[in-house]
């Protein structure tokens, strides 16, 4: 399946275009600073100078560490003035598992309060000290060129690099906004990190349409910076979601927002039933790292999908199922490829498309529902097992807001599966949470033991790791605790 609109990226720097064509428009606002469209260019501009100053062209990969948001934003498009390639991290790594990544792709620069890499580091306010020296010449806008390092973690869970194109994130703004509308009045709520490919690109779609990024005041809850910042978009993950509708006021600061963007990993049906009884204009995104965020997404005319599946194709995209039931990917979205220390790998099989490991369908209506991950099915008896559809049935049921089933070694099946639950107060008791099960699944799919989410995986991270999980179980399986 491939997308009917064509998409055409121009050839001005799209920072420069929003600049002319929006200078009076709030760019960034947050607590700290305030910037229009023509602040935002000088600033990068400025920035971009003082890193020609110390010798970075064209190329050259600049890491970006723990820097404040605003601060990363100002480096992210000066960086892109100058064609250098942008490499927001996450400095929650560990150190030891961070750095060897790092050397592998030979940055020239790190800008960071924390020192990540040895006579590379410096600091922003340091940097920033050097501005008012030299003559800016931008470098010629090419839109194939790389933009952006990305780390992401395999399914194994070792983590990788990504390179995008600066024709990826665009040609993915595009689509999104073409799909969800955002116009110069839009106030995009940064509540995704910019090392996440969720959060880099809200900075291109805002951009495009010559609209503002809010960061929010970290020391608040989300709704008082929605509130307080005017927001109408904001991007999230579920576990955002859960926390925020526990927020006084989230009901009636979420119903008056534009669009809820909501991705990432598996969504509980509960959470949708809750969101959508409240009025909240939810958008559920199936998308990746390596397709540059969004792949599909529902409509904002076509709420009954919410509950169903992850909408329909966006522009710039081609999908396929293969006979396996895996989804096949391709398109200007596509990264350019793997990056390490041997160079650059592409992605795609000869024909081009992205094998994304995950399995689905498509129904008449070309919405893509989402079944699961090849490498999560296991058997059971002879029995394919998708634990992922367990999961589904599993949050459907009021009280259980999320639930990871995993295999369970068994002399006489192979594998078993057993749940882990994360519940409120009104979960149901473990006799009837089976009896609920029966009522959807056959006999060899009802986990055969239940035990409460662990505290830390619940309430971290953007997703629920299955292999952190798997390791807890291994080493610390006195410390779960068994429903009743």
């Amino acid at each position: 399946m491939s997308s009917s609109t064509k998409i055409r990226i121009s050839r001005t720097h799209p920072l420069v275009e929003a600049a002319q064509k929006h200078p009076k428009n709030t760019a960034v606002t947050s607590a700290q600073c305030t910037l229009n469209y023509a602040d935002l260019l000088s600033r990068a501009k400025a920035l971009g100078q003082v890193l020609n100053n110390r010798g970075i062209t064209s190329g050259d990969v600049m890491v970006l560490g723990n820097l404040a948001p605003e601060e990363m934003i100002q480096m992210i498009w000066a960086s892109s003035l100058i064609g250098a390639i942008a490499f927001p991290v996450n400095t929650r790594f560990p150190y030891e598992t961070l750095l060897p990544l790092l050397n592998s792709i030979n940055p020239a620069q790190c800008i960071s309060d924390r020192t990540l890499i040895s006579d590379l580091t410096i600091k922003f306010n340091d940097l920033h000290l050097e501005i008012g020296t030299g003559q800016f010449e931008d470098a010629e806008f090419n839109p194939h060129a790389p933009a952006s390092l990305l780390m992401t973690s395999g399914s194994g869970g070792s983590s990788r690099i990504i390179q995008h194109s600066y024709r990826n994130h665009l040609t993915s703004a595009i689509g999104s906004n073409l799909n969800i509308e955002l116009g110069t009045k839009g106030r995009w709520l940064l509540e995704l990190p910019l090392y996440h490919i969720g959060g880099l690109s809200i900075l291109y779609r805002i951009v495009l349409a010559g609209s503002a990024v809010v960061l929010p005041d970290q020391s608040q809850p989300i709704t008082q910076s929605i509130t307080k910042y005017r927001a109408t978009h904001i991007s999230l993950v579920a576990t955002q979601l859960q926390r925020i509708l526990k927020e006084s006021q989230s009901e009636r600061v979420l119903s008056g927002m534009e669009a809820i963007l909501l991705g990432g990993s598996a969504i509980p049906k509960s959470l949708l039933q809750n969101a959508l009884s409240k009025n909240i204009p939810i958008h559920v995104s199936y998308g990746s790292t390596e397709m540059s965020s969004q792949i599909t997404t529902t409509s904002a005319n076509d709420r009954d999908a919410v509950l169903k599946n992850s909408g329909t194709l966006l522009a710039g995209r081609d999908l396929l199922i293969s006979h396996a039931g895996e989804i096949l990917v391709r398109g200007e979205t596509l990264a350019q490829g793997y990056r390490d220390e041997s160079g650059l790998h592409s992605l795609a099989d000869d024909e081009g498309w992205y094998h994304t490991g995950d399995v689905g369908y498509l129904n008449v209506r070309g919405e893509l529902t989402v079944t699961g991950r090849v490498d999560n099915q296991f058997i059971s008896g002879g029995e394919n097992i998708q634990p992922e559809h367990i999961e589904m049935i599993l949050t459907s049921i009021p009280g259980i807001v999320n639930a990871v089933v995993l295999p369970e070694e068994d002399d006489e099946f192979g594998f078993r599966p057993v749940a882990y639950i994360q519940g409120n107060l009104e979960i149901p008791q473990r006799p009837d949470i089976e009896a609920q099960l029966r009522t959807s699944l056959p006999g060899y799919m009802i986990p055969v033991d239940f035990f409460e989410l662990p505290d830390e995986l619940a309430n971290n991270g953007l997703k629920i790791s299955r292999k952190a999980l798997s390791e807890m179980i291994l080493h610390k399986n006195k410390h779960l605790h068994q429903l009743k």
